[in-house]
């Protein structure tokens, strides 16, 4: 007999619900406890033929059950069973609402599809209770009904998708600081994450070049397998010194950066042999992100204000001109 992860999943759930209520059971009284959650008639439930739906998903929950036993999430004393003790997933609002707009941000999904990369992104369906799913499941639902009562999200068929509010950037009529940094974030939107990965990368280069080092080597290695790293630069000083930086790209226009996700690319950082490790946002980090940037000597962090004083000191993509900024038209051309 196969089981699907549908049906194994279920057995599981019907197993730690019962066995959650009640403390400890013996092996019989799991079964026939568990079984409770599929609502048979008592015809079926009094059904004990081998092909009846009784039997079957009978078979399910002890297979089920040694599954749990194998993995010590069960442990047993005599001949009663007990859920072996595990913290919980902490699901936060903020975190949640940030990650389901990381997702939306590649593309448009179902209510499911969102849930099921939620799961993995929080680990939750890695733990043994089902109770931080359902936290999940529930929290995520909320967040999602708030985004599109507030013209963030919307729903096109069955799918979950970012709502387009962007514009076309003015290129040729110079406008004021503020109000040409609206319109300068809205056009790095519009263009996407690989142009951004692109157009750091040429910036930084800008950047070590009139800050007096040698750029040796600049290339972008952005893609699924990038291992958190979208640019690699190798900068050698007057002096002679050897620099390998690597940095971390992301062109937002909402979510702020967690982090969970600087301590990621810190890690992908070290392990990549770098010397300093710089990551880019078009936004802002969270406040414990910050406090984890400044822990670190190696590591900093450039958000949306940080990065265009960059973009004004290396005058790369904008340039300056009575009344104030336009863009760049040689760079922003896809």
């Amino acid at each position: 007999m196969r089981i699907t992860n549908k049906m194994r999943k279920r057995a599981l759930a019907s197993i730690v619900d019962f066995l959650t209520k009640s403390g400890g059971a013996t092996r019989n009284e799991i079964i026939d406890g568990a079984l409770k959650a599929y609502g048979l008639s008592r015809s079926e439930l009094e059904d004990f033929s081998p092909k009846s739906k009784n039997s079957i998903i009978r078979s399910y929950i002890g297979t089920a059950l040694n599954d749990l036993m194998n993995k010590k999430d069960i442990r047993r004393e005599g001949e009663r069973y007990y859920l072996a003790k595990e913290e919980l997933v902490i699901i936060g609002e903020d975190e949640c609402q940030n990650e389901i707009l990381n997702i939306l941000e590649t593309g448009a999904y179902s209510k499911e599809e969102i849930f099921t990369r939620l799961e993995v992104y929080f680990g939750t369906g890695s733990t043994l209770s089902f109770k931080d799913d359902y936290t999940l499941r529930s929290i995520a639902g909320n967040v999602l009904f708030e985004l599109v009562d507030l013209g963030e999200v919307e729903i096109v068929g069955s799918k979950y998708t970012l709502k387009s509010n962007l514009c076309e950037a003015i290129y040729d009529t110079p406008l004021p600081e503020n109000e040409f940094k609206s319109k300068f974030y809205k056009q790095l939107w519009m263009m996407g994450g690989k142009f951004f990965e692109s157009f750091v990368a040429n910036l930084l280069e800008k950047y070590y070049t009139l800050s007096g080092m040698m750029v040796v080597y600049c290339d972008i290695t952005g893609g699924s397998d990038d291992g958190g790293i979208d640019v690699v630069l190798e900068t050698v000083d007057y002096l002679g010194f050897n620099e390998k930086i690597v940095a971390q790209t992301k062109c937002r226009d909402r979510a702020h950066v967690t982090e969970k996700e600087v301590r990621e690319f810190y890690g992908a950082m070290n392990a990549s042999g770098a010397t300093r490790g710089i990551y880019v946002t078009t936004t802002h980090f969270h406040p414990s992100a910050e406090d984890f940037l400044d822990s670190c000597g190696d590591l900093v962090g450039i958000d949306g204000e940080k990065l265009f004083e960059l973009i004004k000191k290396t005058r790369y993509g904008i340039k300056k001109c009575d009344g104030g900024y336009t863009f760049d038209t040689a760079i922003f051309t896809r």
